[in-house]
């Protein structure tokens, strides 16, 4: 099976509604993660 890339070189990654307004639904760092009420992130760890 093939390893998948990994997310480097991001220092946060901001997840937006596609809205002339956007509304910001989760901000993901390194340290933290800062989600809008009602959603939820799920992390995939590398078992490598």
């Amino acid at each position: 099976m093939e390893k998948e890339k990994t997310l480097n070189g991001y220092t946060r990654i901001v997840v937006e509604t596609d809205e002339e307004n956007p509304v910001t639904v989760a901000e993901i760092t390194a340290d933290a993660v800062e989600l809008a009420d009602g959603y939820r992130v799920r992390f995939t760890p590398d078992y490598t």
